[in-house]
């Protein structure tokens, strides 16, 4: 499957360097890593290990939305 202007494949180039010693990670082993932490959820919660469910906020809230009239 091929996009109209091809841009969403092109690749940016680094114009800084990275941290020095920086390895890029593979995604399999994120997807790894991932898997092995969901397991290791599930364990604690099958033993009977407590989870608080720890919401975000819904949204901040928001200033008044006055305008200043415009003096002449």
């Amino acid at each position: 499957m091929s996009q109209r202007d091809a841009w969403s494949t092109a690749q940016v180039p680094f114009l800084v360097p990275g941290p020095s010693g920086y390895v890029p990670t593979d995604p399999a082993k994120k997807a790894e890593d991932a898997a092995t932490l969901a397991a290791r959820v599930a364990a604690f919660r099958k033993a009977g290990g407590k989870v608080e469910v720890i919401t975000e906020p819904t949204c901040r809230p928001q200033k008044s939305s006055k305008r200043r009239s415009a003096k002449a």
